[in-house]
C-alpha cells in the first residue's frame, strides 16, 4: 500500500513537470490528443487491467451525451454513472470480476462526477438566458462531438484525482489565450512548498498517531482524556493526507495552465468565472489581456487556511474540496425538487460516491446534527461587533467545538469497518454525542433567555 502510494506521488509530481513542456504546443487539437493520450496512459498505469472500468464509462456515457435530448441526457447520464460506480464497478466481485485498485476507484470517482457534469452544462446551455452574464451557453457547446468527451474525460489534468471542473474551463484552456500570459510556476512552486511540509509532518504524526492503535487492547487501558484527545491528532494526519494529494492535483493544472482566468472576471472554484461577457470580450483584445492579472482561482480545490482557521463547519465544508462540493451544489442540491430533503440527500450521495465503507455514513451523515448546534452558536456569534472580546470568545469557542465536531467524526471515516468504529466510540464511551447534546440543551437554553432579553433592550433603546 504504501508503495503504490509512492507511486501515485511520483506520477503526479510528472504530470506537473509534463505542464512545462504542455503549455509549448502549438494548436488545440495537438494540445488535445497530446493531454488524451498521456492521461490514458497515466490510468492504465494505475489501473492494470482495470482500466476497462473507466474506459466503458467513458463510452456510455459519450454514446448518452452525443445521442440523447438535451432535455434527459444529464439525467440519464448521472443514473447510468452512479449505477456504473455504485453497482457495477464496487460490486464488481459479486459479478466475478477481479477487484479494482484503489486508484482506479479514484479515476472512476471524479469520472462519475464529470461525465453528468458534461451533461448537465449542457442541459443548462439549452435552457438559459442569451444574456446570461455566466456564459453558460458560451462557444464551448455549440459542437460537442463523440471524442470532445473522450478527451476531456481523458485530458491527464485530473484524469487521477480531481479537482472536478467543467468542460466550460477544460475548453477554455484550449481555445481562450488566457493561460499564455500568466507563468504558473510561482503559485505552484509555493504550494510545492507548502506540500514538502506537509509530507514531512505527516509522515511524523502518522508513525506517532495511528488510526489503528484506537483498535488495540493498550489503547482501551489508556485514560479517558488520553483517549479523547487521541482523535485530534488522528484527524490533523487526515487532514494532511488530503492536503498533499489536492494539492498536487491543483499543481497539474496550474502547470498545464487549465484554470488560468483573469481576476476582474470574478473566477470562483468549480464554476470559474462569474463574469463571462470579460473573458468572451478579452479572448479578442490580446493587448488588454496580458495586462490583466490573472489566477487559478477556478481550479483551487482545497482553500488550507480556511479549512483550519474558520470556526464554522458549514464554511469549513465549503473551502474542504471546493469543487467537488460545487458539483454537489449544483447537480444535486439546487436541482432536487423537495426543498426540506436537499441537505439529507445531497451528504448521503456524497457518503455514497465516496463508498459503501460504514465510516463514510458516520462521518459525512452525522454532520446535520452537529449544524443545529452550530445555528444557535452562530447567532451569539453575529450579536457582538467585530474584533470585540465577546465576539472572539464565542469564536474561539466555535471553532474549538468544529474541530471537535470533525476529529471524532473524522476518524471513522479513517476506520471505514462498522465493528471498528463501534468500538473506537465504545472505547470513548460515546463522549462526542453525549457532548455535543448537551452543548445543544445548553444554547438552546442560553437562547431563550439572553436573545429574548437582548431584543428587549434593543427595543426600548430605539
Amino acid at each position: 500500500m504504501v508503495w503504490n502510494d509512492v507511486v501515485y506521488v511520483l506520477l503526479l509530481l510528472l504530470s506537473i513537470a509534463i505542464g512545462c513542456f504542455y503549455r509549448t504546443i502549438k494548436g488545440p487539437r495537438a494540445k488535445q490528443w497530446f493531454a488524451t493520450v498521456l492521461g490514458f496512459a497515466l490510468v492504465i498505469c494505475v489501473s492494470g487491467s482495470s482500466v476497462l472500468h473507466p474506459i466503458v464509462a467513458v463510452l456510455v456515457n459519450a454514446i448518452i451525451i452525443t445521442n440523447i435530448s438535451w432535455k434527459k441526457c444529464h439525467l440519464v447520464s448521472l443514473y447510468f454513472s452512479f449505477f456504473y460506480l455504485l453497482v457495477i464497478f464496487r460490486l464488481s466481485d459479486y459479478f466475478g470480476l477481479p477487484s479494482p485498485s484503489t486508484h482506479t476507484n479514484l479515476v472512476v470517482m471524479i469520472l462519475t462526477l464529470k461525465l453528468p457534469g458534461l451533461a448537465f452544462e449542457i442541459n443548462s446551455a439549452a435552457t438559459v438566458p442569451t444574456n446570461d452574464i455566466q456564459g453558460a451557453n458560451s462557444d464551448a457547446f455549440k459542437k460537442i462531438g463523440f471524442m470532445d468527451v473522450i478527451h476531456y474525460s481523458f485530458s491527464y489534468m485530473g484524469v487521477l484525482t480531481g479537482p472536478y471542473y467543467r468542460y466550460r474551463t477544460y475548453w477554455d484552456s484550449l481555445h481562450r489565450p488566457f493561460s499564455n500570459y500568466i507563468d504558473p510556476w510561482p503559485l505552484t512552486y509555493y504550494k510545492l512548498k507548502q506540500i514538502v511540509a506537509f509530507v514531512a509532518l505527516f509522515l511524523t504524526m502518522n508513525r506517532l498517531f495511528p488510526s489503528d492503535y484506537t483498535q488495540t487492547v493498550e489503547f482501551e487501558e489508556l485514560g479517558f482524556l488520553y483517549k479523547f484527545f487521541y482523535i485530534y491528532p488522528t484527524f490533523a494526519c487526515f487532514r494532511l493526507r488530503m492536503f498533499i494529494g489536492m494539492g498536487l492535483a491543483e499543481c497539474v493544472c496550474q502547470m498545464s495552465g487549465l484554470g488560468a482566468y483573469p481576476v476582474c472576471c470574478q473566477p470562483v472554484p468549480g464554476l470559474g468565472p462569474r463574469d463571462y461577457k470579460t473573458v468572451e470580450k478579452l479572448s479578442f483584445d490580446h493587448k488588454r489581456a496580458k495586462m490583466e492579472v490573472q489566477d487559478f482561482e477556478t481550479v483551487h480545490n482545497m482553500n488550507v487556511w480556511e479549512v483550519e482557521s474558520t470556526p464554522f463547519v458549514r464554511h469549513t465544508m465549503k473551502m474542504w474540496n471546493t469543487c467537488i462540493q460545487y458539483w454537489m451544489a449544483v447537480c444535486i442540491y439546487k436541482r432536487f425538487p423537495y426543498k426540506s430533503l436537499r441537505t439529507v440527500v445531497t451528504l448521503t450521495l456524497s457518503a455514497l460516491w465516496h463508498g459503501y465503507a460504514a465510516g463514510y455514513y458516520f462521518c459525512i451523515c452525522q454532520v446535520p446534527l452537529y449544524l443545529s448546534f452550530e445555528d444557535i452558536g452562530v447567532k451569539f456569534y453575529n450579536q457582538y461587533e467585530e474584533n470585540k472580546f465577546g465576539r472572539k470568545a464565542w469564536g474561539f469557542f466555535l471553532w474549538w467545538a468544529k474541530l471537535t465536531c470533525m476529529a471524532y467524526l473524522g476518524v471513522p471515516f479513517q476506520l471505514l469497518r462498522f465493528q471498528e468504529i463501534i468500538h473506537f466510540y465504545k472505547s470513548l464511551y460515546f463522549s462526542g454525542h453525549i457532548l455535543g447534546l448537551g452543548c445543544y440543551l445548553i444554547l438552546r437554553i442560553l437562547k431563550t433567555y439572553f436573545l429574548k432579553q437582548r431584543q428587549t433592550e434593543e427595543h426600548k433603546n430605539k
